[in-house]
């Protein structure tokens, strides 16, 4: 029975890679990126509680939110519990790590379950104690973007704020006319960011006027990539755009096959998109032109990661992690998680530590460099 279920297993990690792989007659693919490198399980932390929100690296701490507004400070060498904060509500947001605090997004519900208004707080780093709490009538919809002394937020209220990273008081305000999801790019003096009416908007950091929108056929959930030159975007419409700065005028457009809402992601000389078609994009920078199209068995909604020549993607509810070549899609690494666990969230690479958010909690993994996987081969 055990020799069946391990080539049940074998078989399924076989065909997920397959799909990040081109003719198995190619030569095998070669990366510098340390995503080529071997994951292995550095240690978990397991709880029913378990939310669809991605953990936060920073420094030696790993923070990960729960359900039922709890967040956990966990050691990142070991996983052992630094302290827990239950700051009440329903977290909507990825926390964000200052200097001092860090920053999430709360829901207030009523006593019938309805949405009861919203809060931004700060938390002290090393206790977990609330420094300040601001309410504000509607949930913060996208995830937080710290930059400087400033937070930016989406809200389910239409509008896009700038909030003191000091008090949580509203600096400034656009309004929108529907819900922002999506994280902000912070560009200098300039942010872009989409909303659910359809549009992407370039507003000035200094008191949030509006420079110029660019109107699509979708909803505009992920985050911006931008050259200097250009920002890239993916809509509901199923189209990736790139409009010119200089003048706002659509520079090219590329189709895919259902809608994107993944954030892009700018790799050398082309831009790679995430489309709910279960495909990756690679389009020319310049011409729009595809390049290449790779399929993942489940949906790609989480950001990927990008270091050097390699990318890795998390699809959703899948139970693998893919590393592919930017230059042609060729599959160059595969981390498969236990069978039936899923991954629910964005995944974090930060150092040599890589945090994956499952349906059972947070499972961290390191990379292992080729002396470490050497000396552990000839122990064996």
């Amino acid at each position: 029975m055990k020799l069946i279920a391990l080539l049940i297993i074998a078989l399924i990690v076989t065909t997920n890679a397959e799909t990040f792989q081109r003719d198995s007659s190619e030569p095998r693919a070669v990366s510098s990126s340390p995503l080529a490198l071997p994951f292995k399980r550095s240690w978990e932390y397991l709880t029913d509680s378990a939310s669809s929100l991605p953990p936060t690296i920073d420094g030696d701490r790993i923070y990960m939110p729960l359900e039922g507004g709890r967040v956990v400070c966990l050691d990142r060498e070991t996983g052992s519990l630094k302290w827990t904060s239950e700051p009440g509500g329903s977290i909507t947001s990825s926390i964000v790590a200052g200097e001092k605090s860090i920053y999430i997004a709360v829901r207030k519900l009523s006593q019938d379950g309805a949405d009861g208004g919203a809060s931004i707080k700060a938390l002290d780093k090393q206790t977990g104690l609330t420094l300040w709490s601001r309410d504000y009538g509607r949930a913060f919809t996208s995830p937080l973007v710290l930059s400087g002394a400033r937070i930016y937020a989406g809200s389910a209220d239409g509008s896009f704020y700038a909030l003191s990273a000091e008090s949580g008081d509203t600096i400034w305000k656009v309004a929108t006319q529907d819900v922002v999801r999506g994280r902000a790019l912070v560009t200098g003096q300039v942010i872009y960011f989409g909303s659910d009416d359809g549009a992407i908007r370039a507003v000035e950091a200094s008191g949030g006027g509006v420079l110029w929108k660019f109107q699509t056929g979708g909803k505009v959930t992920g985050r911006p990539a931008s050259d200097d030159r250009t920002v890239y975007f993916g809509s509901g419409d199923g189209y990736l755009y790139a409009v010119e700065l200089a003048n706002q005028k659509l520079k090219w457009r590329a189709r895919t096959g259902a809608a994107i809402e993944a954030s892009i992601i700018l790799a050398g000389d082309r831009v790679l998109a995430a489309s709910f078609d279960n495909f990756i994009y690679a389009i020319d920078r310049h011409s729009g032109n595809r390049l290449w199209k790779r399929r993942s068995d489940n949906r790609i909604a989480a950001e990927p990661i990008v270091v050097g020549d390699a990318t890795m993607i998390a699809p959703l509810r899948g139970g693998y992690l893919a590393v592919f070549l930017n230059s042609d899609g060729r599959s160059i690494n595969y981390f498969q998680m236990d069978r039936g666990v899923e991954i629910v969230a964005d995944a974090v690479f930060s150092g040599d530590t890589l945090a994956i958010a499952t349906d059972r909690g947070l499972v961290v993994a390191r990379m292992v460099q080729q002396s470490e996987d050497r000396m552990n081969a000839k122990s064996k």
